[in-house]
């Protein structure tokens, strides 16, 4: 009896301990991180917005500050911003998917595969989620990285720079020529 009541006290111990560590956002994510993939940060974008709006009001003027916050420092997917998770999630099941990409993200979006004749590599895999973050981004398309970085993330940019092609075309980007989806070619040209 002794024993049984220590299991249960020890056991009411832990799960007051992370009741209480609810209380600070940074424990919960640490909690939440634990059991999911992809929770997102915590963030003190509220204070940062007043902060905003206290240096902007006294330089601006108070109606350029208001405008100055109403622009989105976020982009958020759509049904992690409704809080319908269970469109991609599984709830029966801890982190699965109700599909596989790309299946799941053709649920809602254009199917590439019909579009093009050659495809990128992590589209033709159906890896979407390798450049676009399927919650928030502060990059519009929810990209992972902005500008050359996210193609150089797995293209090298050394062997980019020192191929033939690309010799003269310093201050391009790659998407200046090349579709990051796909194209006609197997260069994926635009």
């Amino acid at each position: 009896m002794k024993r049984t009541g220590r299991i249960w006290s020890g056991f009411l111990v832990g799960l007051a301990t992370v009741l209480l560590s609810q209380c600070s956002p940074y424990a919960g994510k640490n909690l939440l991180n634990f059991f999911f993939d992809g929770v997102p940060e915590t963030d003190s974008s509220q204070a940062k917005r007043t902060d905003l709006l206290e240096t902007s009001a006294d330089t601006l003027g108070q109606e350029e500050a208001i405008l100055a916050l109403e622009k989105p420092t976020r982009f958020v997917h759509y049904p992690y911003e409704a809080g319908e998770c269970a469109s991609c999630h599984n709830e029966l099941s801890l982190g699965t998917m109700v599909e596989a990409q790309p299946g799941l993200c053709y649920t809602c979006h254009e199917d590439l595969s019909t579009v093009y004749n050659y495809l990128h590599g992590p589209v033709a895999g159906g890896y979407c989620t390798s450049c676009h973050d399927p919650h928030m981004s502060e990059s519009e398309k929810l990209l992972r990285k902005t500008g050359d970085n996210l193609c150089f993330h797995c293209h090298g940019k050394e062997s980019v720079e020192n191929n033939e092609m690309h010799q003269d075309l310093e201050g391009m980007l790659c998407l200046d020529c090349h579709n990051p989806h796909g194209g006609e070619d197997k260069y994926i040209f635009q």
